[in-house]
């Protein structure tokens, strides 16, 4: 199969999967390809049980109902992990991503040594409740709310702890299907440009904040970059207050003034416990901490409130200005106090734009964290760009 036939099939399936209910005639017109073409591609993906016909009755028209494609939810099955610190959350999904079944899994820090194991414990589990025939499964994807190495084969860190867990390789002595590994802010980041809120954007920046920041642009439709992610860590903020040097003092007045050291997790932690003190475990629980106090007017956590948005704000500002982006979405578990953050963030940005006549935008994801959309857009991915495609029999 020629690299140009597999790339047409893929994009006809997109097509067909977009239009949910589309003729053969309309995908001509929308592929820019012969008739012939089109019949040859969606028989082939008719015999490979990737999408139905169906009529589509006008109720005005007494004529012969019209035969439409659309994408089938009968044989193929995608099998999605989201992975994060506390939980290991299972799906297993249509073609176009809907759940048929899930479960959760809980995991600490604990687990974390024989964590690999501890996943496929939960696969078995999981099969043994929802049985699937082997070649009805197209591809595996597993999402991770952390960190994985460079040759997507292990993932080594969750809630900013590191370790090492070669999961690729424990997958691959179970699954001769193919595995996808991707970090969550890569894959949410697909899943809001190609199906999401965004899919009519061409120029946003995305900004996911936790144990660790996340940013990317999106210009006329493409990424500035190859990889999924800019790494601004490093990049130094101003003193806000005297905030910025009660995170980290034990550490140098560069390390200190890091954006890494001013709003992570890590670092929001540290204000946390200083200004809020608290009996609370987990990292999650002092965020939700941190929430609930701000709704309720606490002083203290006013003032932690305030040291955020200054920081987010000038990061922003930065990129807005250069870029000229008037789009920005934003997804944490400070989103609690969605309302108040980002009215702080956008005060805070008219003050400082060089643009005067950006309109700026603060949006949210369209998904939750553990949505099963975010996991499948990998494998929608593949089977847009028909590396899924080409190898099935």
């Amino acid at each position: 199969m020629t690299e140009n036939r597999i790339q047409n099939i893929g994009t006809i399936y997109r097509l067909i999967e977009q239009f949910e209910l589309i003729s053969r005639t309309d995908l001509a017109k929308l592929a820019g390809l012969a008739p012939a073409s089109i019949t040859n591609i969606t028989k082939a993906l008719i015999d490979k049980q990737f999408i139905i016909e169906r009529t589509a009755q006008d109720s005005i028209s007494r004529g012969r109902p019209a035969v439409g494609l659309s994408v089938s939810p009968f044989f193929w099955r995608l099998l999605c992990l989201t992975i994060s610190s506390e939980k290991i959350h299972v799906s297993l999904c249509e073609l176009n991503g809907t759940p048929l079944y899930t479960e959760n899994y809980t995991v600490s820090s604990i687990d974390y040594p024989s964590l690999d194991t501890l996943i496929m414990e939960n696969l078995q589990d999981f099969h043994q409740k929802y049985p699937l025939a082997k070649e009805q499964l197209l591809a595996i994807s597993v999402c991770v709310v952390g960190k994985i190495d460079a040759d997507k084969r292990m993932i080594t860190e969750l809630e900013g702890q590191k370790l090492h867990c070669p999961l690729m390789e424990k997958l691959e002595s179970h699954f001769t299907h193919p595995i996808l590994l991707n970090e969550h802010f890569h894959l949410w980041l697909l899943a809001e440009s190609t199906v999401g809120s965004l899919i009519s954007d061409d120029n946003v920046i995305f900004l996911q904040l936790d144990e660790s920041i996340n940013l990317s642009v999106l210009m006329r439709g493409a990424l500035l970059y190859q990889q999924s992610k800019m790494n601004v860590d490093k990049m130094l903020m101003p003193k806000f207050s005297p905030l910025s040097d009660q995170i980290f003092p034990e550490l140098d007045e560069i390390q200190r003034y890091q954006l890494t050291n001013q709003v992570t997790f890590s670092a929001l932690i540290r204000l946390i416990d200083l200004h809020l003190p608290n009996t609370l475990k987990t990292n999650q629980e002092k965020i939700d901490f941190l929430c609930e106090q701000i709704e309720q007017q606490n002083a203290q956590a006013l003032l932690i409130l305030n040291h955020i948005s200054d920081n987010l704000a000038y990061v922003l500002m930065n990129l807005i200005n250069i870029f000229s982006t008037q789009k920005v979405l934003f997804d944490s578990p400070l989103l609690k106090v969605k309302q108040i953050l980002f009215e702080q963030i956008t005060e805070k940005l008219q003050k400082t734009l060089l643009i005067d006549d950006l309109n700026i935008q603060l949006v949210t994801s369209q998904f939750e964290w553990n949505n099963e959309i975010i996991p499948c857009s990998a494998i929608k991915q593949g089977i847009y760009e028909g590396s899924l495609i080409k190898d099935i029999n």
